[in-house]
């Protein structure tokens, strides 16, 4: 087991009314990686819940898990005689996690046991819109006894930016890499007849970002073959081919950058976006 994923779900606000009988709401999460997933209790009616508990909830994955899937959260509303609703959905991709967690374990980081992403993220509806907040803290730690570039990219950053990002200087230019991605669309296949739209929806949404994360872990791979430890310059492209599938592209150029041994004078730069 490469790493290890924490999750701690401590309030929401803001939440849509869902018993129209007492204008409150009977929230708890799902939290969800891979094929686990974990229940919180039951805030019983309240807008603003809050999760008194301390527990945290773990996930222990492998190399391409930790890449590939994002964790998902979702808010749903209890019903004792009926099935539960759905309130909205938090889809986290764990990608700029893992990135700082690698510059922690490199001794680069400040934080030390992990990097962390904390505070409120909206939910999201894809019938609705936005239907309130959760306040999360998610934390990803990476045992450094396995091998990072067997199956996964942990330790290539990945910049949109065309040229070396500031902060950066370029030691050597490896090349150009791509990779290409088919996977079947979620509303070609025959499950997609009888479930609602919004399962509908969601099950797209979550393919769309299993197949980005997919990609790009295999373009760190063939950087990381090269041996660079960045790509600038990268892009993703989907195209949707119908009952084919959804093709999902990627292409970049595999650098090795190491910081300035000494601090510049302060530029006028354009920030440089990570991935």
């Amino acid at each position: 087991m490469p790493g290890k994923i924490k999750v701690k779900v401590l309030a929401g606000r803001n939440l849509p009314v869902m018993d129209r009988a007492s204008d409150t709401t009977d929230a708890f999460v799902e939290i969800k990686f891979g094929g686990i997933t974990h229940k919180t209790d039951v805030c019983r009616k309240s807008l603003n819940p809050h999760w008194s508990s301390t527990e945290w909830y773990r996930f222990e994955v492998d190399e391409s898990e930790l890449q590939d899937e994002p964790l998902q959260l979702r808010l749903m509303d209890h019903d004792t005689y009926s099935a539960n609703d759905a309130i909205g959905k938090v889809v986290i991709s764990l990608a700029p996690l893992l990135a700082r967690e690698i510059h922690n374990t490199k001794g680069v980081g400040t934080t030390p046991g992990g990097a962390v992403l904390s505070g409120w993220i909206p939910v999201f509806d894809t019938m609705h819109g936005i239907r309130g907040e959760l306040n999360v803290i998610v934390k990803v730690e990476l045992f450094t006894d396995f091998n990072r570039y067997k199956t996964s990219s942990c330790g290539v950053q990945f910049f949109h930016c065309p040229s070396i990002p500031p902060g950066y200087k370029a030691i050597a230019v490896h090349g150009f890499v791509e990779e290409l991605v088919v996977n079947d669309d979620p509303e070609y296949q025959w499950i997609d007849k009888i479930r609602t739209p919004r399962a509908s929806n969601e099950a797209r949404q979550v393919a769309f970002i299993k197949l980005s994360n997919q990609v790009q872990r295999l373009v760190g791979l063939k950087a990381a073959e090269l041996g660079a430890n960045a790509v600038v310059g990268y892009q993703q492209d989907f195209d949707l081919e119908g009952e084919a599938g959804v093709v999902a592209r990627a292409i970049g150029t595999a650098v090795s950058i190491v910081p300035p041994p000494m601090p510049s004078q302060s530029m006028s730069i354009p920030p440089c976006t990570q991935q």
